[in-house]
């Protein structure tokens, strides 16, 4: 697909072009659109777990680890199920823990994402 996809990218772009009938140019908007909405989802993490809001808290969890998984962006995937599963075992406390990790691997994720886009081949999407 594209040289600049790691491995585990690659695959999982792919499996949403195949999804999408060859669709590119959708897989680049779905992917620009999903990096652009982290920060937002971070802080309504954040604003949750503060607000002791654990079902909200669950459902920005569950929503970061599946489309971190959709485009295979396994470090906020990894990061936001251990946070999900602190969530359940530990409550609020054990999944503020997280929160610095998942923000993290998310920056980490919208660069990459980014770099990706702006690569030859997506540039003109």
């Amino acid at each position: 697909m594209n040289p600049g996809l790691s491995p585990t990218m690659a695959a999982a772009w792919q499996s949403l072009e195949d999804d999408l009938d060859g669709d590119r140019a959708a897989v680049a908007g779905f992917a620009g659109s999903w990096a652009g909405l982290l920060p937002h989802r971070i802080g309504a993490l954040s604003a949750a777990l503060a607000h002791a809001d654990a079902d909200g808290a669950c459902e920005v969890l569950l929503t970061l680890t599946c489309t971190a998984d959709m485009l295979g962006m396994d470090g906020l995937a990894g990061a936001a199920t251990r946070g999900l599963d602190a969530l359940e075992d530990e409550g609020i406390v054990g999944a503020q823990r997280h929160v610095d990790t998942i923000a993290d691997e998310a920056r980490t994720a919208a660069i990459v994402v980014a770099g990706v886009l702006a690569q030859e081949g997506w540039s003109n999407l």
